[in-house]
């Protein structure tokens, strides 16, 4: 039985997966950030002039929130330095001068078949090949697995794809259906439960259809079909979706006995172990009113998003804007310098076309926002005590607790910036309780003097 979550919206999904995967010729350069993932920054292993081989680990962190990151190609790097990141900023990243030979580094080899067996086994190979959450937030899945032993019961395998745009799970669900279902069969045996629970959208029908021919449940896998509706990719979403359980504001999905992965990050498990390569490459879609036609691109990581556009056809029109991952909670890039990395789901690039802003909005209290918020928030609120500068009633109204899903600007007829507020809001939150713990550290220090 499947349920549902209050609110979320119907965007034009402007899906094209029956556009076939085309493989992008890797660049002459990659760019390979050590920051791919949340946690400590990976340092580099590497110095200018080495030579590395496809596949070998360039960037590690031993702290338990991180995850290695590897070589997309094989040549001489020719450059350890900072250059700019697609979240941003300028970040420490090797730079390999690409010779075009893909010479494999054998450091990993698949794991053996009671290796495959083997929980400990699984999560170490997860660490080392730089498994992270590919749907987006790019957490480390070794640690995320790990932590919720124990804890979790119900292990929830995200296929959504709720995004406008984004086909990269679907193909990947239709193209690679075995070694799919063999992946999420080696995140259930490393989280230490008997059973995974598929959420997978019903715009997505042929891919259910072609799993169940495979018979999921021989792998410990139910298929749970799920009603169409944005932001059903959202982790509290899936967990609401498929087993009715609700994760309190604040609270976690450990707390509620789950845990939420990613297609891709399966995917991507089921190369660590099978085939004992890390993750250096993704589907990324590429659309956009300034490039011809949609692209489900099979992309290294490290490839220049300037780079990437040309190599799927060039610009039609100039761009006014580029978007990492979906519309609806992507992210501006400021650089065609900078990379894609192992979170990089898609590459829009925009004309003036879809822009929805005007100046001085008004919110009407039509309540609209209200209606779509599938935190139960009330964003109309929350905008009128940001703009007053009141944190009291910010974190009265669990600001907090926005996850910026877009659907109460998606709905608001004045066109106010309701999510770009809320974000705002939460790092002026986080900024004034830094500065009250420095001062309070700050007055502490002062009083043990006297």
């Amino acid at each position: 039985m499947t349920h549902t979550f209050k609110g979320g919206v119907h965007p034009n999904y402007m899906k094209a997966p029956e556009v076939p995967i085309s493989v992008v010729t890797p660049p002459a350069q990659v760019v390979i950030p050590m920051i791919q993932h949340i946690g400590a920054p990976c340092k580099p292993l590497v110095a200018k002039g080495d030579y590395v081989k496809m596949g070998q680990k360039i960037g590690e962190n031993p702290a338990p929130v991180s995850a290695p990151v590897h070589a997309s190609v094989s040549g001489t790097v020719v450059a350890v330095e900072p250059r700019p990141h697609p979240l941003g900023d300028m970040v420490m990243s090797v730079v390999i001068e690409n010779d075009f030979q893909d010479t494999p580094c054998e450091d990993l080899a698949p794991l053996t078949a009671e290796e495959l067996k083997e929980p400990e086994a699984i999560l170490n190979r997860m660490r080392e090949a730089g498994v992270v959450g590919m749907g987006g937030a790019m957490f480390p899945t070794a640690f995320k697995v790990r932590s919720g032993i124990g804890k979790v019961d119900k292990l929830v395998i995200n296929g959504a794809e709720c995004e406008p745009y984004l086909n990269g799970d679907h193909l990947t669900m239709l193209n690679f259906p075995e070694q799919l279902l063999k992946g999420i069969e080696l995140v259930r045996i490393a989280s230490n439960v008997d059973k995974a629970y598929y959420g997978i959208e019903i715009n997505k029908q042929d891919a259910i259809d072609l799993l169940r021919s495979y018979h999921p449940e021989k792998y410990g896998i139910e298929i749970v079909p799920e009603a169409v509706k944005y932001p059903q990719g959202g982790e509290k979403m899936q967990i609401k979706a498929v087993t009715g359980r609700e994760v309190k504001p604040g609270g976690l999905p450990s707390g509620v006995g789950c845990n939420v992965v990613s297609t891709r990050t399966c995917y991507a498990t089921y190369q660590a172990c099978y085939e004992g390569r890390p993750v250096i490459e993704r589907i990324v879609t590429v659309g956009g009113s300034a490039v011809d036609g949609p692209h489900n691109a099979l992309t290294r990581v490290g490839t220049p998003l300037g780079y990437l556009a040309e190599q799927c056809g060039g610009f039609v029109k100039e761009p006014k804007k580029i978007v990492l991952g979906g519309p609806m909670m992507g992210i501006c890039a400021t650089s065609f310098d900078a990379p894609t990395i192992k979170g990089t789901s898609g590459v829009l690039y925009f004309t003036g076309k879809e822009d929805r802003m005007v100046d001085n909005p008004q919110c009407i209290r039509c309540g609209k926002c209200i209606t779509v918020c599938p935190m139960n928030l009330e964003p109309v609120f929350m905008y009128m005590y940001y703009s007053k500068g009141d944190y009291e009633n910010l974190e009265k109204f669990h600001v907090n607790d926005c996850f910026e899903c877009g659907s109460c600007s998606y709905n608001c007829p004045a066109r106010m910036p309701l999510t770009h507020a809320f974000k705002t809001a939460k790092l002026m939150l986080q900024a004034k309780a830094t500065k009250e713990k420095a001062e309070a550290a700050a007055k502490a220090a002062k009083e043990a003097q006297k």
